[in-house]
């Protein structure tokens, strides 16, 4: 326990552990680095290892320290690491109290890779150039989620969100069929294709239940083009696929109010 917390004149706290920092006004270097409280000894080896990279450094230094230059993070109870480790959280909130600023250690709610600083427009912003752009590409890139792995689900969702707001399908290429003259996206029935074809498919669902021939056949959307679709059925009987394609068809008009062109995929 210290005598006196005069001098630390930067501090954050959580219910477990408390963190206090002596920066010198003129300079903006940390002096000094202190730490206690109801678990202060749980987090000891992570804030020493933090006290290391902060002592004598200026709070400018600090916006750029990364999640991933500290070997030592403790866990959660249950073992599994924690969104933000505490001590980061602690630094940040413990600047931002002193400051008045926000923005530091670029954990902020655009942030979504704390450990190699990636954010939401950075992602969204790939994801945009490339419709095939995926998590393992990302990898590749910036090594996003190869770390830690917390961030992972929050990017996959990310990507995919990204992907149906904007009418990307994996797999399929543009073309000039998709955008109007002033080259924005065509829209069918309201809808850019990511979404259309995720309603389509509960349209086909319901169909097929409706119609009785739930898993005697198995129908399935592989592409969209504007109002063409593409369709892969598990049958090789030309009269009998013709037939569902052509039942399909009149079934989506009659729910959507639009008529889309269905197209047997080939082998």
């Amino acid at each position: 326990m210290m005598e006196s917390t005069a001098f630390f004149n930067a501090k954050a706290a959580s219910s477990e552990v408390s963190l206090f920092l002596d920066i010198d006004p003129k300079s903006d270097i940390i002096k000094d680095f202190f730490f206690d409280g109801p678990k202060a000894s749980y987090y000891k080896m992570e804030l020493e290892e933090l006290r290391l990279s902060v002592i004598g450094k200026t709070i400018e230094e600090l916006k750029s320290l990364k999640r991933n230059t500290f070997a030592l993070e403790t866990k959660l109870p249950n073992g599994e690491k924690p969104i933000m480790p505490k001590g980061l959280w602690l630094l940040r909130e413990s600047l931002v109290s002193y400051t008045g600023e926000g923005g530091f250690l670029k954990e902020q709610t655009d942030l979504l890779c704390l450990c190699f600083s990636v954010t939401k427009k950075d992602i969204v912003k790939k994801v945009l150039a490339n419709k095939d752009f995926e998590l393992k590409t990302l990898i590749q890139e910036t090594m996003a989620s190869s770390a830690c792995g917390t961030c992972r689900p929050a990017i996959e969702k990310l990507i995919i969100k990204t992907r149906a707001e904007n009418g990307l399908i994996k797999g399929l290429d543009h073309s000039k069929s998709r955008f109007d003259d002033k080259g924005n996206w065509i829209k069918v029935a309201g809808m850019y294709p990511g979404p259309l074809i995720i309603k389509l498919d509960e349209l086909k669902n319901t169909w097929m239940g409706r119609e009785k021939i739930t898993g005697q056949f198995e129908i399935e959307f592989t592409a969209i083009e504007g109002h063409h679709l593409t369709v892969k059925i598990n049958s090789t009987n030309e009269k009998i696929t013709s037939g569902l394609l052509h039942a399909l068809s009149d079934y989506l008009k009659s729910e959507m109010g639009v008529l889309f062109f269905l197209k047997l995929e080939l082998a």
